[in-house]
């Protein structure tokens, strides 16, 4: 693929022509805007051919003329090197070759589908927030935060909103749609279950002793 610019000469001017036609004046309605009192206001046309073929220059009746090599031009194929100036602006046409290229297909990495909640080691299934925690809770109209997300979730990954007004009890909420949320049956958090545990140790301990 070529890529045809005009460079300035005498000015820090540099412009991508597209394929197509590209207008040049001192108006900045054109594509290329050049702010010299020289340059009228739709000064030229510079049309790049399709394919890439060439370059057609073309003056619009400018006040002080479309010059090629010094030489007043109305309309000329512009060729490479070729010294173009509106009025007293100068610049060089330039040819870059630009290579696209398609790069080679790597091996994606596996990934889990959408709606397929994980499942831990000892058969729970995880938390779609922290695939480490175990689910303890679901949402109760379907989590729409992810498309297909399962809406499951580990209490600590929740946002919980505590109750009052008498009432005892913790509500909990998805944390990325706020769908509510309810306790999965069966399921807890391992700290819980060790909890658990320990509290029933602790009662028949205390029990066993009681007189």
């Amino acid at each position: 693929m070529v890529l045809y610019l005009l460079k300035g000469v005498t000015m820090p001017l540099e412009f991508g022509l597209r394929t197509g036609l590209n207008t040049v004046g001192r108006n900045p309605t054109n594509d290329f805007c050049i702010h010299e009192a020289s340059v009228s206001s739709f000064h030229a046309e510079v049309t790049v051919l399709e394919d890439g073929r060439g370059v057609i220059v073309r003056d619009l009746q400018s006040t002080n003329g479309t010059f090629i090599d010094g030489q007043p031009v109305e309309e000329v194929e512009l060729l490479r090197g070729h010294a173009l100036q509106f009025g007293s602006v100068e610049l060089r046409l330039e040819l870059r070759e630009i290579e696209i290229k398609v790069p080679a297909l790597t091996e994606l990495a596996s990934a889990q589908p959408s709606g397929v909640a994980a499942v831990l080691d000892d058969g729970q299934v995880a938390c779609s927030r922290d695939p480490h925690l175990p689910a303890t809770h679901e949402a109760t109209e379907g989590c729409q935060a992810v498309i297909k997300c399962p809406g499951v979730f580990n209490a600590a990954s929740m946002r919980a909103v505590k109750l009052s007004g008498g009432k005892a009890g913790v509500l909990f909420f998805c944390p990325d749609c706020n769908a509510k949320c309810r306790p999965i049956p069966g399921n807890q958090d391992s700290n819980q279950k060790k909890k658990s545990l320990f509290s029933r140790l602790t009662q028949t301990i205390h029990l066993g002793w009681k007189k």
